[in-house]
């Protein structure tokens, strides 16, 4: 079940009985780990592209004629997991294959819960957390506005800005970074005229990867950077950038 659980894929009682077994099970929280990661690393494989204005007018003019589902859809029984055997996961492999691509936007926010087989700060059950992030994702890159920057990172590496000024709000992702010892952590800042203010912090997988949504607002103007702060973040920069992003 775990491809399912990093497409959120499955119902509010599938997730919960998997969580359970999360909790348990390193191997697990591994697999999860390895299968967010390649679902981060597709939906960004593509840039985005503006769909023309007669794509929308042919979808709805053929409404009219097209039988639709019904409101309600009965809701799919629990699976015990405890005797989830091979057919079993063949069924349930068929159902999350089923579901929309779009769904990988949702699953980004679960890349930063599990590192190295441990549980970080945003743990699997803050499900909040994971929620707000992939919410912010998605709006980010449908916003009309979208746009993005790539850089290189100083020491090796690779940098993705991706932001919309209409929400006022911007996503950050990097591969190849280099990993810090246990006390220190990556923290991410607007920079503008008023000087650097805190975005959020973040911890990356084994091979350097991670991405956040930042926090609070993005003003016109404003550069993104990374700096090395202490545990838990800094209030301001300890530290100069080690990245530094400005938008075009």
């Amino acid at each position: 079940m775990s491809g399912a659980y990093a497409l959120h894929a499955l119902n509010e009682d599938e997730t919960r009985q998997f969580e359970a077994h999360l909790a348990e099970s390193e191997a697990t929280r591994n697999e999860v780990t390895e299968l967010t990661d390649t679902a981060v690393l597709l939906g960004l494989a593509v840039d985005p592209v503006t769909p023309p204005a007669s794509l929308k007018q042919g979808i709805m003019a053929q409404l009219a004629s097209t039988p639709q589902l019904p409101r309600e859809v009965p809701v799919a029984a629990p699976v015990d997991i405890s005797s989830f055997n091979g057919k079993a996961a063949a069924k349930a492999q068929a159902r999350w294959f089923s579901k929309p691509l779009t769904a990988l936007a949702s699953v980004a926010a679960a890349v930063v819960l599990i590192v190295g087989g441990g549980v970080v700060a945003n743990t699997v059950n803050d499900t909040s957390f994971q929620q707000a992030q992939a919410n912010q994702l998605a709006a980010i890159g449908s916003a009309s506005d979208t746009q993005r920057v790539d850089t290189k990172v100083d020491g090796g590496g690779s940098a993705t800005l991706m932001w919309s000024g209409e929400l006022a709000s911007a996503a950050f992702m990097v591969s190849g970074l280099e990993e810090l010892p246990s006390d220190r952590v990556y923290e991410l800042w607007y920079i503008g005229s008023d000087g650097p203010r805190a975005a959020g912090t973040f911890t990356i997988d084994d091979e350097g990867n991670a991405w956040r949504v930042l926090d609070g607002e993005m003003k016109g103007g404003d550069v993104v950077g990374v700096t090395i702060e202490p545990s838990g973040g800094s209030k301001t920069p300890t530290t100069d950038p080690v990245i530094s992003i400005e938008p075009a």
